[in-house]
């Protein structure tokens, strides 16, 4: 058994004896570690895959790809292309919140990777996915939003009905938010 899948299956063990403050506070020690470097980035991966909370698997994500950031180039492109591909093959648990912290980055190498992941998502993923953006997304992940809208409006497909609605709201939400600074 490898190592990843020992960790799993330890990490689904205890899940449900652990609420999500305990396993927001585990992870947050070990996101210290990481960014001290007394742990790798890797090490967050099981809880990434592992944990269903939608701020727990966030969060993860976000110090995984913040863990390679200081790391050659080549380091931080396999960084994002395991998490592009936890999200392809399904691998996390909550999907959603994987690309949720890929969306957030911006990046338009990212961005890129996850257009051709959008429409893959079940309308719970992409709910996550627009709860979990960004108080202030930038003009880049506004485009991506619009352009994934676009491509589920007017579909007779129930699942791209759902994306788009939940897409139209959190674009929604970015104007209001846009309008609010732009009037203070």
């Amino acid at each position: 058994m490898s190592p990843m899948t020992s960790g799993l299956i330890s990490y689904w063990h205890r899940l449900p004896a652990e609420s999500p403050a305990v396993r927001r506070l585990n992870l947050a020690a070990l996101r210290d570690d990481v960014r001290a470097g007394l742990r790798p980035p890797d090490a967050l991966v099981t809880v990434i895959l592992g944990d269903i909370d939608d701020e727990i698997v966030l969060a993860g994500t976000r110090a995984y790809l913040e863990g390679c950031v200081s790391s050659p180039t080549g380091k931080r492109a396999a960084t994002v292309d395991a998490a592009v591909e936890w999200v392809r093959r399904g691998l996390a648990l909550n999907r959603g919140a994987v690309f949720a912290a890929l969306l957030a980055t911006g990046d338009a190498i990212v961005l890129e990777r996850l257009a051709a992941l959008r429409l893959s998502l079940s309308a719970g993923e992409v709910a996550v996915v627009c709860r979990q953006l960004p108080p202030s997304p930038a003009k880049s992940i506004v485009a991506f939003l619009r352009e994934w809208a676009e491509l589920a409006e007017g579909s007779d497909d129930p699942t791209l009905s759902r994306h788009h609605e939940w897409l139209a709201g959190a674009l929604d939400h970015c104007s209001q938010a846009k309008a609010q600074l732009v009037a203070a």
